[in-house]
């Protein structure tokens, strides 16, 4: 089940690496008759200025040694409208022109992206193309280096089969990944991510109270990943109101919307958003609590394990801790400690809640071998709760070693929830997409609180072109990436 462990990926043959990271690529037209005459992948990498997740992948992701190395065997492609300068190589991808990436970002908006009504399509974002042009797997949203790695080397053995290319430890699938399609749409105007000046005039317009649209300008503010927009956004909360009464945020009157508004910042905003959903993780109402603690499972930064591990364990309401539960998984995806509690209370069946929710969990670790061995046993020995959650974790991993697995399992028909969790696993792991699993997972945990970052999102299949609707003005302002993953922009 696990030979794609070992880290072989700098001793392969060499590719062409500049010293300042991917050799981009200046024509798509080019690179896809490239691609076909020499079967190979063709990575798309779309990018915009000004939003930090777009800058981490410039500065540090597409600079890694092994993404680097990983795109020396395919032909790469960067899709953007800004313009870095005047000179024959752009200071920002530097082996292209601006006006060369701003051709590719005209073709590759119309024939592989889906923008959404508006024309905005999301950045960061990352499609691999087979060598017919086709999608083989894409990735809205900031992904970290071990998530494109996996994206990489699952891509070019999709090619190519006997390519001696392994994956390193801590390679692993992005949550939001989709096989065979690309995401579609990117959310409307109040998902489009603020510049500083912008969501600092913008707060300047809340606070004055006599703004039009609260609701939509709160959410908006949500996107920017700025300290000012996180205060001003945790001072509405602990005012009691979540934005969008009668008098706005933080004004007595109107209803009571911070729920929803947490619900918005666990799907939308940048993951260093988790600060504020911490401060409500025990702020007395039941369903505050609850919506805190999803949304910071889906924001997913290691940066709130510590709050997280922390709550599990005073925790006592088990609607509530199940849930810590499944956070814990999703931000100590590395951590021993949280891979220690999460297997000791998925073997504890004395409350079958709890047990079910620390399964799911182990499907959003980083690989282990010990987890898959307690898997195999729990679908092997246990209760049909405990089976459909095992079957379910299997699934979450995206690991299509578990196929075999999965197909060689008996199918008893009058186990009617254990048959249906392995027909929706190992259909995400033959390429559906995770959307297909979201109702099983939901009643395996008994779930209230949908999450949307992890399994919504509309994907566009293989075969005909997006609607490319209205094209902005460029430089617009722009998805489980350390920095921000919320960012749509209009390219």
């Amino acid at each position: 089940m696990r030979s794609l462990i070992v880290c072989t990926i700098l001793s392969l043959a060499p590719g062409t690496v500049p010293s300042g990271g991917i050799e981009w690529q200046a024509s798509y037209e080019l690179a896809l008759t490239q691609a076909k005459a020499e079967n190979k992948v063709v990575f798309v990498a779309v990018n915009m200025d000004g939003e930090r997740a777009n800058e981490r992948m410039v500065r540090e992701v597409y600079r890694d040694k092994v993404i680097t190395k990983l795109a020396g065997e395919t032909i790469n492609l960067v899709s953007s409208n800004n313009t870095h300068g005047s000179g024959k190589a752009c200071s920002r991808f530097g082996s292209i022109s601006c006006v060369e990436h701003r051709q590719v970002d005209v073709h590759v908006r119309a024939n592989v992206l889906a923008p959404d009504a508006d024309g905005f399509v999301i950045a960061p974002q990352h499609v691999f193309l087979a060598p017919d042009g086709s999608p083989i797997l894409s990735v809205p949203y900031g992904v970290t280096e071990a998530e494109l790695e996996w994206c990489f080397v699952t891509a070019l053995r999709s090619v190519d089969e006997d390519l001696p290319l392994k994956m390193s430890s801590k390679a692993r699938p992005p949550a939001r990944l989709v096989m065979d399609g690309v995401f579609e749409g990117a959310g409307g105007e109040s998902s489009q991510p603020l510049t500083r000046e912008e969501a600092l005039d913008l707060i300047k317009e809340l606070k004055k109270g006599r703004s039009g649209g609260m609701q939509e300008k709160i959410k908006q503010l949500a996107t920017a990943d700025e300290p000012e927009a996180r205060e001003f956004l945790t001072s509405i909360l602990r005012a009691g109101r979540g934005g969008g009464g009668r008098r706005g945020g933080g004004g007595r009157g109107g209803e009571d919307r911070r729920g929803e508004l947490l619900r918005w910042i666990g799907a939308h905003s940048p993951p260093s958003y988790w600060e504020v959903a911490a401060e409500f993780l025990n702020a007395g109402e039941e369903e505050l609590r609850a919506e805190a603690v999803v949304a910071m499972e889906q924001l997913g930064s290691p940066d709130s394990l510590r709050e997280v591990s922390g709550r599990v364990g005073k925790e006592k309401d088990p609607q509530i801790k199940k849930n810590l539960y499944r956070a814990l998984g999703a931000v100590g995806s590395d951590d021993s400690r949280a891979r220690t509690t999460l297997l000791k209370r998925a073997r504890d069946g004395r409350d079958e809640l709890l047990q079910a929710n620390a399964l799911m969990a182990l499907g959003t670790l980083a690989p282990d071998e010990d987890i898959d061995d307690f898997l195999r046993e729990t679908v092997a020995e246990e209760e049909e709760s405990a089976q459909v959650a095992a079957l379910l974790a299997i699934g979450l991993t995206r690991n299509a070693e578990w196929v075999e697995y999965l197909d060689g399992l008996p199918k008893d028909p009058t186990l009617r929830r254990r048959t249906k969790a392995i027909e929706v696993s190992l259909g995400v792991l033959k390429g559906a997409p995770l959307s297909t699993m979201e109702v099983t997972v939901m009643a395996a945990g008994s779930d209230q609180i949908p999450r949307e970052r992890i399994f919504g999102g509309s994907v566009r299949r293989t075969g005909g072109k997006p609607d490319k609707g209205k094209r902005p003005p460029a430089g617009g302002e722009d998805d489980a990436s350390e920095d921000g993953d919320n960012a749509a922009g209009n390219l």
